[in-house]
């Protein structure tokens, strides 16, 4: 079985998210916004889902591990929802001008989002249509905490003391520390990929995006013309384009469930 120790390595992003959201939101939860409860609840449930099927695979319960896999058929969507959330808010926060935060990273951000997103459903659908191969299913399963690691490693890399943060003044320290987040979590995918002994597919797409994801923050994200589009879409309503993920998310489920059933019998010849 691959990956057999996957779900103690997934048990160490809990530690490292609680460090990241402790300032943004974990301080603040009762006062935070909808969205941020949304994407926390979904990233943290997705989380918990690989560990515990990683732990319950390994521990030969395989009739819970299927019961639990059904499961994410309904987190999936949720998670896009969820996620919905962070990219609109962002866009909103851009347009009000709220802080030189946004101001300088806001649209910057969103590509990692998109890249996010996207490799996230496309992995998500490869796993579901290939279920029954276990270790391209399981590689595509847990190759998801990779799009987690940036967001979570840009937010902690201020601890470092060359990108510390005294004031608004150093927050141009800010992209060389989400850079650096996406530069590790890329490493961390190929040291993955080269051990997985022929089955490091899934990793290496992984790596692969997240690197698509840090050239579009760097020169994408910038442009006068991509800034003004992601500002015009703080105008969108919040729950239609929510409810719009979701069902995006039931449609790539349903796709990859249906992609991975097995092939009708044959009839058989004399």
């Amino acid at each position: 079985m691959p990956y057999r120790h996957a779900h103690f390595y997934v048990l160490a992003i809990f530690p490292l998210a609680g460090l990241a959201f402790w300032p943004a939101y974990l301080s603040q939860v009762t006062t935070a916004s909808i969205e941020f409860h949304a994407h926390g609840i979904t990233a943290t449930l997705w989380l918990a889902l690989l560990v515990t099927q990683s732990a319950l695979i390994h521990g030969g319960n395989r009739p819970t591990h299927r019961a639990l896999g059904f499961a994410s058929l309904a987190l999936f969507p949720l998670f896009l929802a969820g996620g919905s959330g962070i990219f609109l808010g962002m866009a909103r926060r851009l347009a009000a001008n709220v802080s030189p935060f946004y101001d300088l990273y806001a649209a910057r951000l969103a590509w990692l989002d998109i890249v996010t997103v996207a490799g996230f459903a496309w992995f998500y659908h490869q796993a579901l249509a290939r279920r029954r191969t276990t270790p391209v299913h399981a590689g595509y399963m847990l190759a998801t905490t990779i799009f987690l690691l940036p967001p979570i490693l840009g937010r902690l890399a201020p601890a470092l003391p060359p990108l510390a943060i005294a004031g608004p003044q150093d927050f141009w320290k800010l992209g060389i520390g989400f850079q650096l987040a996406n530069a590790i979590a890329a490493a961390i995918a190929l040291v993955v990929a080269a051990r997985a002994r022929g089955h490091g597919r899934p990793f290496l797409e992984a790596a692969g995006l997240t690197l698509v994801g840090a050239l579009a923050f760097q020169f994408v994200g910038p442009l006068p013309a991509w800034r003004a589009l992601f500002t015009q879409a703080a105008a969108l309503p919040p729950l239609p384009f929510a409810l719009a993920a979701a069902i995006a998310g039931c449609v790539i489920a349903y796709a990859g469930w249906r992609a991975g059933e097995d092939p009708a019998p044959r009839p058989a010849t004399a």
